[in-house]
């Protein structure tokens, strides 16, 4: 019978009779045995559609990528219409052991080279016995290197099964597209020439990069010459050349080369030049043994960007280089003397002395730069000057600069030692009298200065009547760095933004020895503290009523 009462709204508690009998999970479906093996076995990869698996294979590395080839026909095609870059290199093979054997030779050999150069001219029995014991030391470290050279062979057996099997592959395989691979190697092969000929001459690379450690290897590019696919712009070769190569054709198809190592020589760049007119793009990189004077006159060329980086020459004369924009180098400080270079504009210098003679190439001494011998011959049209100079030397020798930087827009001098004098930025800015935009960095990591050492006292009469940008990166607030951005500030009219922060540089990735990144590292300023700088700086000077001056 209804009586028209609410059901109950909670349920009773169970009993613990019905706890102890109640199980505590539901019994689970019963699965049939040819159910079962079919959910387990089935594949449900092979189910999606070919884009879908194409844009999987794409994540992947290359090396796991070429072992999915082997899963099932289907697959092996699917692979030769993913990937177009191509990274194959021994690294990948080689044990993390073997990388951390090698590292502790390097560290080893460095830390030796570092002490027998702070030796060399200290001619007392203590040092040559000091010396002699990092020569044992060095001799322990050479016992690592059979053990290197056995992973070595054992990876190279292994790597060129590999690349055989990518790149000799027979010729009913389904053509592949390559646009860029990546060649790197402990030694050499006896496949090495077929390697390169079956890449540019049958895949058409469009950019190549071999790189061969430990060895060098002669390959003849006129192989390449009866060839109907060579689409080849950009070569990188490290260790590996042949001195006919300037004389073929693909070799003169060229628009990008980087030569490294033994592949650098002087004489092999001069018949590149004269050459290979097509070239755009050329860079020489690590090159250790001394090599005479670069001269470059190649009215025929279009050369628009140069870099040398650690490339040991005694100077470099730009003689005559028509569609020249860029020029780069690094290493040891040498001799620049500028010709025929119409189109220059951006030039980037950075500069480490680590010379073990401590001689230098010029007159000045061991101790100093002369910052003139980097602006001789005819004034280039700069508008864009990077300017590194680190080292042992201590003092840049104020040297007049022949050539007035008339075009000059914007100057980047970084890694300013903090014990260094900074008058000879004031002398470096008297001749670019058309400079709109000033950076300067002081290395923060390298030795203080002490009180007043670096405070010069000398009036700076030279008037900047185009500058309107000032930043100094590295800046703390004592009274040497003041004094400079005062001198700058009073010399600048029409100055309107001076920006002081601290942080450091770093070369950009992509543009390597032509660009600096600034990375920022904001300081907490105590307001007492920010204001004292401020006031210090404004301190009995004129300054344009617009000027915004920036504290980080």
């Amino acid at each position: 019978m209804d009586t028209g009462a609410d059901p109950p709204r909670h349920r009773r508690l169970r009993k613990a009779s019905d706890l102890r009998t109640a199980p505590a999970y539901p019994h689970p479906k019963r699965i049939r045995p040819g159910e079962e093996h079919n959910s387990c076995c089935e594949d449900k990869i092979s189910s999606l559609p070919d884009e879908m698996l194409i844009l999987i294979i794409d994540k992947l590395d290359a090396r796991t990528a070429t072992n999915t080839t082997i899963l099932s026909k289907r697959w092996r095609d699917l692979y030769t219409h993913s990937h177009t870059c191509y990274d194959l290199t021994v690294d990948d093979i080689l044990p993390p052991r073997y990388h951390r054997l090698k590292q502790i030779v390097v560290e080893a050999e460095a830390g030796y080279e570092a002490k027998k150069n702070a030796l060399k001219s200290d001619d007392s029995d203590a040092s040559r016995d000091q010396l002699y014991s990092f020569k044992d030391w060095k001799w322990k470290v050479r016992l690592l290197t059979p053990i290197l050279q056995r992973y070595e062979r054992s990876a190279m057996r292994r790597y060129v099964k590999r690349v055989n099997a990518f790149l000799l592959a027979p010729n009913n395989v389904q053509p592949r597209s390559i646009q860029k691979l990546r060649l790197q190697a402990c030694g050499t092969s006896y496949f090495t020439d077929q390697w390169i000929t079956q890449a540019i001459g049958r895949w058409g690379v469009e950019d190549l990069e071999l790189v061969i450690d430990n060895s060098c290897w002669l390959y003849d590019f006129r192989l390449l010459d009866g060839c109907k696919n060579v689409r080849l712009k950009r070569l990188v070769l490290s260790n590996c050349y042949h001195f006919v190569a300037p004389y073929s054709l693909t070799f003169q198809r060229l628009t990008s080369l980087t030569l490294c190592k033994e592949s650098s020589r002087m004489s092999r760049v001069d018949d590149i030049l004269r050459n290979c007119v097509q070239l755009v793009d050329l860079r020489l990189k690590d090159f250790s043994c001394r090599q005479p004077a670069f001269h470059i006159f190649v009215p025929n060329s279009k050369l628009k960007s140069l870099q040398l980086d650690n490339y040991n020459t005694v100077g470099v004369y730009l003689g005559l280089v028509p569609y020249l924009e860029t020029f780069a180098c690094g290493g040891q400080p040498i001799i620049l003397h500028y010709g025929v270079v119409p189109r220059l504009r951006h030039v980037s210098l950075n500069f480490l002395q680590t010379r073990d003679d401590g001689k230098d190439d010029s007159s000045g001494s061991d101790r100093t730069y002369q910052i003139s011998k980097f602006f001789l011959g005819e004034p280039p049209p700069l508008e864009y000057l990077v300017l590194q100079l680190r080292g042992r030397q201590m003092w840049i020798e104020l040297t007049a600069i022949r050539s007035q930087l008339n075009h000059l827009k914007k100057l980047f001098i970084a890694n300013v030692p903090m014990n260094w004098d900074t008058f000879w930025i004031l002398h470096l800015l008297a001749a670019a009298p058309a400079l709109e935009s000033l950076h300067v960095h002081f290395d923060s990591k390298s030795e203080k200065a002490t009180a007043g050492s670096l405070d010069v006292q000398v009036e700076h009469h030279q008037q900047h009547h185009h500058l309107k940008e000032l930043m100094v990166i590295g800046f703390d607030g004592v009274a040497w760095q003041t004094g400079f951005v005062k001198r700058i500030m009073r010399a600048s009219p029409i100055l309107e933004r001076v920006h002081l922060l601290d942080g450091h540089v770093v070369e950009d990735e992509d543009r390597e020895l032509v660009g600096l990144d600034i990375v920022r590292r904001r300081r907490e300023w105590h307001e007492c503290e920010r204001l004292e700088v401020l006031e210090d700086l404004t301190d009995g000077i004129k300054y344009s009523p617009h000027l915004e001056i920036v504290l980080e």
